[in-house]
């Protein structure tokens, strides 16, 4: 063959060798190699192993081996340009340190390296501090917001640990905790108590991909918090059948009166079984308390905190026709309704002090008064009511 027609025959296949990005073909396989991944395959000739020409393919096959909870395995490392000890050294260093899987689960990692022909083999020794079936059971969550929805569903059926994996700088400790602390004040029908939580990051809470490994206790057995619970939605459905029929103001109304006529002693009670059943109660139980009545009653309710008179204090913020209002069920105790239900900011900012910046602006346009009034009167049109009430101001007014 002459050389004119070697040059175009080599020519075009050393133009599709350079559109495939340098890919290799041997025995049939196709491996792709990439300055920043090499994919790794678990080989199997005389005893399986992995075989890697970089080393970020002596990491993905260590990881491997990892993620399969093997406790040895080999690594075949061919047409390699660096140091096979001092780099399989270094990855094992990174694997129990910087890896999240490696960092939660694996204690120790020892190797050796032998030399053979045409390629040099790694031995790996994995010994781990998690059980294989700790390892399978870590979870793994795409976004924030899934792994609040897998605390959430631990938390109602009581699991002590939970292991997430996840890639976020959103999630840290304090959302985390935030997360169990909103579920427990939204939802005082599901948990009796707030659960207590201890969260350790693998490998550091700083990192993007890491894995969150949660205990978390209860301060009630299960028998005591169903019975707490059972015996809190029967007050709830006394008080929700004695709202049927009212308009939202005043089913509020008799949600804050409840809870204000059911403490008997101002205490430390945080939960609202303290302060509807045993009636001793602080700021928060009477706030929880609200929001379990305002749940039943389909009202839209939320529990706020934040301080006053330099002490922590809980109290509630409630929707009523797209207005809102705050409501300080503790306030009411031994007091006029009138000292903590329907607040407006404006009533608040001298004795109170809240994130303003996280809840909406409460300005609305109703008062404790006009809603008294207007159960005292037996209305069921609140609407029509204030309209006949303006009406009736501004006949007096003309005259």
């Amino acid at each position: 063959m002459s050389g004119k027609r070697i040059a175009r025959v080599l020519l075009p296949l050393l133009s599709l060798a350079l559109l495939c990005g340098c890919a290799r073909f041997f025995e049939g396989e196709y491996v792709s190699v990439t300055k920043h991944e090499e994919p790794v395959e678990l080989m199997d000739s005389e005893g399986q192993y992995y075989e890697v020409r970089t080393y970020v393919g002596m990491k993905n096959a260590l990881y491997s081996l990892i993620s399969s909870a093997m406790e040895t395995g080999t690594i075949r490392v061919t047409d390699y340009s660096g140091s096979v000890e001092d780099d399989i050294s270094r990855a094992c260093l990174d694997a129990t340190r910087d890896y999240p899987l490696g960092a939660y689960a694996v204690d120790y990692i020892s190797h050796t390296v032998n030399r053979i022909l045409g390629y040099q083999e790694i031995g790996l020794r994995i010994r781990y501090r998690m059980m294989p079936e700790e390892i399978a059971a870590v979870r793994q969550a795409i976004t924030p917001a899934d792994l609040y929805t897998m605390l959430e569903n631990s938390v109602l059926i009581g699991k002590t640990h939970v292991a997430v994996q996840i890639s976020s700088l959103a999630v840290n400790e304090g959302s985390v905790t935030g997360c169990i602390e909103n579920y427990y004040r939204k939802h005082p029908e599901l948990l009796s108590s707030k659960p207590a939580l201890e969260v350790t990051f693998y490998p550091e809470e700083g990192a993007v991909t890491k894995i969150l490994d949660i205990s978390l206790s209860y301060r009630d057995s299960r028998e005591t918090a169903a019975e707490r619970l059972s015996a809190l939605d029967r007050i709830a459905a006394g008080c929700a059948s004695e709202c049927e029929g009212y308009p939202e103001e005043i089913a509020a109304l008799l949600c804050c009166q409840t809870v204000a006529q059911s403490i008997q002693s101002v205490g430390q009670g945080d939960t609202a079984y303290d302060a509807l059943v045993l009636g001793a109660s602080g700021s928060e139980g009477c706030a929880m308390a609200f929001q379990l009545l305002c749940n039943r009653c389909g009202l839209d309710c939320q529990v706020i905190e934040g301080r006053a008179e330099g002490l922590v204090r809980c109290w509630n913020l409630i929707r009523l026709e797209d207005e809102y209002y705050h409501v300080d069920c503790l306030a009411c105790v031994g007091s006029s309704v009138s000292e903590g239900f329907l607040l407006a900011d404006a009533d608040m900012v001298l004795r109170y002090w809240w994130d303003v910046d996280k809840y909406p602006s409460c300005s609305g346009s109703l008062s404790a008064k006009q809603v008294v009034d207007a159960y005292l009167s037996g209305v069921r049109d609140f609407g029509t009511a204030l309209s006949e009430e303006a009406s009736d101001g501004a006949e007096r007014a003309e005259d």
